[in-house]
């Protein structure tokens, strides 16, 4: 779970476990556009940690990839968009950060280890516009972090549920 790559498919269960969205019987659809999808939202799931494979210390600065995309996948219909402008294709976004460090399999799967910012995707168009990329400092800036619990609410209000 450490990995960075397996990190970050493994971001989606908890988020998706507290949205009660992912069972034990879901298979993961690993090109689809969005990550998960919850009451009627389209909801994209980053991943980061202070402590990587690489860099056990901790001493790494967390990012998450918000490049905006030319095209996209959805694994419902199996239909591949185009878009015109580039876009950000989910409703709300998720930013997954594991704090632990050095990070381990059992601290990974502890969902009290993590801290997680809940954004619409609106306003990182509007305040980060074609930026490709997000540290810790303007998550901070534009939502305040909540525990793993707090996510269904974050991602409501969010929405404008």
């Amino acid at each position: 779970l450490v990995e960075n790559c397996n990190c970050g498919i493994f971001g989606d269960w908890p988020v998706g476990q507290v949205l009660g969205v992912i069972g034990v019987d879901e298979v993961r659809q690993a090109w689809d556009a969005d990550d998960l999808y919850f009451d009627g939202l389209t909801i994209e799931v980053k991943t980061s940690g202070v402590s990587q494979t690489w860099n056990q210390s901790g001493s790494t600065t967390p990012r998450f990839g918000i490049a905006r995309q030319k095209k996209a996948w959805f694994a419902q219909t199996d239909d591949w968009i185009v878009y015109d402008e580039p876009k950000r294709s989910a409703d709300v976004y998720v930013f997954c950060l594991h704090r632990s460090a050095p990070a381990t399999n059992e601290n990974v799967a502890d969902p009290e280890s993590w801290s997680f910012w809940v954004i619409a995707t609106s306003v990182l168009d509007d305040e980060l516009g074609d930026q490709s990329s997000v540290g810790i400092s303007t998550l901070d800036q534009l939502a305040e972090p909540v525990g793993w619990l707090g996510i269904k609410a974050a991602v409501k209000r969010a929405a404008g549920h």
